[in-house]
């Protein structure tokens, strides 16, 4: 009798929502029977399941998948206080309140970092708002708090679902930021080893002396090396390390550390900017502002060929050819400063 009575009153409160509904209807061949089916005129159907007998989560999961594969949705209800299935389908606690039926639990909306549960609703209301789809079933994937149950699926507003979304996507867009901002830390580390590792080598060569004094000789070398100073608030010279590739036949200047403190007219090459320049991230600085603009369309044409050439080997049958990665240009990196410009306090 409780069963019969909950069918009529889910029929009811789909008829209520506008929707056909039939009792005890059969699929296909039998292989299903829905308690409730209810349907409308543009051939949308779905079955309304009063569960108040025993059954398992595979049991249900198994008649659900039934019903899905003639495309008929199933959502189940059951007034029971201890539903061991509650959540692994659509589904909802009911409990009565007088003469009414009253939806409990699953339902939940999302908070910005929680699912928080939703008041309570009487029965129609709940049916009404699944059929209009102001209800979806939802597979949670933020924390649930101050439920009586945690549950795999729960109901919630579509607004809910596409805020829990945006929410994943932003953390996962701010982890992705702090991994590439410490593999650009770990990528400058080594990379100043290296500037200090071949400014020491080079210093137990004395012909790279005369190769240093020759070199502070080039145009606009002295106010480099004053504004360097200005910026570090220390005596800096050229490097004798002065030549090394890794400098885009730029000049080192240094402290009496031989400590790297920025790079003097680095030349456009024919390839990409060279990697290190772009993980030291110290200051760029060059004799003339045409200069300057040079080096920066040059890096500017490169990184785009880079982009260009990565976007179509993705499109290549796998496994695509190799293409050496070049790092992004730090967002917070010193940007490169003509001879004369000051930083500002």
């Amino acid at each position: 009798m409780a069963h019969h009575l909950l069918k009529l009153e889910l029929a009811q409160a789909a008829r209520a929502a506008g929707w056909m509904a039939e009792l005890e209807v059969s699929g296909p061949d039998g292989r299903w029977r829905a308690d409730v089916l209810a349907s409308t005129a543009h051939n949308r159907r779905v079955a309304l399941e009063a569960q108040l007998a025993s059954i398992t989560a595979a049991e249900i999961r198994a008649r659900t998948q039934r019903m899905a594969t003639d495309g008929v949705r199933a959502y189940w209800f059951s007034d029971r206080s201890r539903i061991p299935w509650l959540g692994a389908v659509p589904s909802v606690r009911l409990v009565r309140q007088g003469e009414d039926l009253i939806a409990v639990e699953p339902m939940a909306r999302f908070t910005g970092a929680y699912w928080d549960p939703e008041p309570s609703i009487p029965l129609s209301e709940f049916v009404s708002r699944v059929l209009t789809s102001r209800f979806i079933s939802h597979t949670p994937h933020m924390p649930q708090r101050h439920v009586v149950r945690s549950v795999t699926r729960l109901w919630a507003h579509p607004k809910c679902v596409l805020a829990e979304a945006k929410k994943l996507r932003d953390e996962e867009k701010h982890q992705r930021a702090a991994q590439e901002e410490q593999e650009r830390a770990e990528r400058q580390g080594y990379a100043r080893q290296e500037a200090e590792f071949a400014e020491r080598t080079a210093r137990s060569d004395p012909d790279r002396a005369a190769l240093a004094r020759h070199s502070a000789r080039l145009p606009g070398i002295d106010r480099a090396i004053a504004q360097a100073a200005d910026m570090f608030l220390t005596r800096v010279t050229v490097g004798w390390s002065v030549g090394d590739s890794r400098y885009s036949s730029g000049v080192p200047l240094v402290n009496d550390h031989g400590t790297l403190l920025a790079v003097f007219d680095p030349l456009p090459l024919s390839g990409p900017c060279p990697d290190f320049l772009l993980d030291v991230r110290l200051p760029m600085l060059f004799p003339t502002e045409e200069r300057r603009e040079r080096f920066e369309e040059h890096r500017a044409a490169g990184e785009r060929l880079r982009q260009a050439v990565a976007a179509e080997l993705a499109d290549d049958e796998w496994p695509p050819r190799p293409c050496p990665p070049q790092p992004e240009p730090p967002q917070d990196a010193t940007p490169p400063r003509t001879v004369g410009q000051r930083e500002e306090s």
